[in-house]
């Protein structure tokens, strides 16, 4: 599964690549126009798309994995509970007053029980920063990934850089012209560069996670 996925990131990629070079043509014979600005800034919209894509498979991957070692509530790591409990957490807060404490009890029971680990397929663990660092820090503690995150310091910057981009292009914000014009073609096949190796890492990683016999535990 994760094969599949770095391919098809990798397809996306080149395609972004693609794209770039029309800009970049578009760019030299004009001098730069409010179309080859355009298209500078919708890379990082391209690029985030890719970036999310394998995340949130990547994720998807790893509960397959998770839920076909046939663990027990006992013996999983603590963290992984916080997934595979999710109905429980749900009844917890979102529940009457009235089975507060019949809920608690019973997702402690659950927690020290040798059910079967079990995880929702579509569960993707959100935590509101729209895939910035803190979203992946979060994934690394509750499915116990070696550190560190990310491999260079640079890759940090690129994370906020591409989702800030991004989300002001998406929310109109800001026009893909203005966040274009602040980038050369250079720099933006780097960011290309750089999402690429991002990518990459993320699936290497969880990948090599997946071999170890204790993974979840």
């Amino acid at each position: 599964m994760l094969a599949t996925i770095h391919a098809e990131a990798l397809g996306r990629i080149a395609a972004t690549r693609s794209f770039v070079r029309v800009v970049e043509a578009q760019e030299t014979a004009t001098g730069g126009d409010p179309a080859s600005r355009s298209g500078k800034g919708l890379v990082f919209v391209q690029n985030y798309a890719v970036y999310e894509y394998v995340v949130v498979q990547a994720v998807r991957a790893m509960i397959t994995e998770a839920n076909s070692r046939a663990l027990t509530h006992a013996t999983a790591r603590t963290e992984l509970l916080a997934l595979a409990l999710n109905p429980e957490f749900g009844a917890v807060i979102g529940g009457a007053l009235r089975k507060t404490w019949e809920s608690r009890a019973m997702l402690l029971r659950r927690a020290r029980s040798t059910d079967t680990v079990e995880i929702h397929d579509g569960l993707f663990p959100k935590d509101g920063s729209q895939f910035r660092m803190p979203q992946l820090q979060t994934l690394w503690s509750l499915f116990g990934l070696p550190p560190p995150v990310l491999p260079v310091g640079r890759l940090i910057g690129r994370v906020g850089e591409m989702v800030d981009n991004r989300n002001r292009i998406a929310h109109g914000e800001e026009p893909a012209e203005d966040v274009g014009r602040r980038y050369t073609i250079a720099e933006i096949r780097d960011r290309i560069d750089d999402t690429e190796a991002l990518c990459s890492h993320l699936v290497a990683v969880i990948g090599a996670y997946l071999g170890e016999p204790t993974a979840f535990q």
